[in-house]
């Protein structure tokens, strides 16, 4: 078979989008903080109108903004980057954080060093839905591939 049959084998080898088939485009992507929906209290009650600020940093860092609704909800996309990390056998470590702008005082509610690549892997698994209370003292809650600094709670799946 010639050089360009083979080359071009290995392109619709990896852009297959059937099966377990990666897609080409997609090799090297890493999910540097994952879908969180949340619900922010202080003293019990919704945190209206609070300031959330997400950080997420792998090579470059990637911070985003939003406000709470009248029922102290938030909620912010997975954020993907393209890294050759994901590549090769080298240790990924992902600066996570999570800050909280409420009647004038600033709370962080979580801070973690993402070691797993794949989306929701901060907690095994299982989606981001939280429910933090501002009041609450940050704890160290361990998975398997995390020490996770939060006054979040969320429900076991």
């Amino acid at each position: 078979m010639s050089r360009l049959a083979n080359i071009l084998l290995l392109i619709v080898c990896f852009t297959t989008t059937t099966g377990y088939a990666m897609s080409l485009f997609d090799a090297g992507k890493i999910c540097t903080f994952s879908q969180v929906n949340a619900k922010i209290t202080f003293n019990g009650k919704p945190a209206t109108g609070a300031l959330v600020t997400r950080i997420a940093k792998l090579k470059e860092t990637k911070k985003e903004e939003t406000t709470t609704n009248s029922n102290g909800e938030f909620s912010f996309p997975a954020i993907f980057e393209k890294s050759l990390k994901k590549l090769l056998p080298v240790e990924i470590v992902i600066s996570q954080q999570m800050l909280v702008e409420y009647q004038g005082e600033t709370y962080e509610i979580w801070a973690n060093g993402k070691m797993n690549p794949a989306e929701n892997s901060e907690l095994d698994g299982q989606l981001l839905n939280l429910n933090c209370e501002l009041t609450d003292e940050l704890r160290t809650h361990r998975t398997s591939s995390s020490l996770i600094m939060t006054n979040c709670v969320w429900e076991e799946q």
